[in-house]
């Protein structure tokens, strides 16, 4: 299902564009089972990215285009969390970097870096699990387009672990070349900004460090 969002094919946009508008408003309002919820949310987020891509494909300005991509794949993660949180198996977290797993291992094909997944069990409620998506996506990026450059071998290593007092922690590390400069002018660059907004949004505590590598790691209440 995240495939559908996160790395959605350019053919046939337009035509793929109109039919959704269509398929999102040809009924009148009503009360809809889970699974019609899901369908039409699934449209919904199908429809921010074909729409996305098709300013991609129009934009010739560099800054412009890594700014929507940027947007695709914010709206892939959330895509495939929303997806998951109206499973009828629950909101288990975990499952939804499982389905996000083979997004991020394309995004490094071609390339000798591996991407791995350790994760615990967690449900988590929407508002929560959809801060922690945009998160992990943005460090996720992030290390695999600045960790191994040069066509430097390494990997790239995403855990969730659960912890004692009801807190959990969510962590992205790579074995690339590391930044020096994290504590300084470069917090733009890794698009720090916004982890450390979504950060205080869901309470966490967010360290990030440059050894080896960099090792980015948020604590937060699992019970929000």
């Amino acid at each position: 299902m995240t495939e559908q969002y996160a790395e959605q094919g350019a053919e046939g946009v337009r035509g793929r564009g109109e039919r959704l508008i269509m398929s999102t408003s040809d009924e009148s309002p009503r009360s809809f089972a889970p699974s019609d919820v899901r369908h039409r949310l699934a449209n919904v987020f199908q429809l921010l990215s074909t729409l996305t891509r098709m300013r991609i494909q129009r934009t010739q300005d560099a800054e412009a285009r890594r700014l929507l991509s940027w947007t695709l794949d914010a709206v892939g993660a959330l895509g495939a969390v929303q997806q998951r949180m109206l499973d009828p198996a629950g909101g288990d977290f975990s499952v939804f970097l499982a389905d996000m797993l083979p997004v991020w291992r394309r995004r490094c094909a071609g390339r000798p870096v591996r991407m791995e997944l350790v994760a615990d069990p967690l449900p988590l409620r929407e508002p929560v699990a959809s801060a922690l998506a945009i998160i992990i996506n943005e460090l996720v990026s992030n290390a695999l387009s600045h960790a191994h450059p040069d066509g430097r071998a390494g990997a790239v290593r995403v855990a969730l672990e659960t912890l004692p007092g009801g807190r959990a922690a969510l962590s992205v590390v790579d074995d690339g070349v590391g930044c020096p400069t994290l504590g300084g002018e470069d917090r733009s660059k890794l698009g720090l900004w916004l982890v450390r907004g979504l950060t205080d949004q869901v309470k966490g505590v967010m360290t990030i460090t440059s050894a080896d590598g960099v090792n980015a790691r948020l604590e937060f209440p699992a019970g929000l």
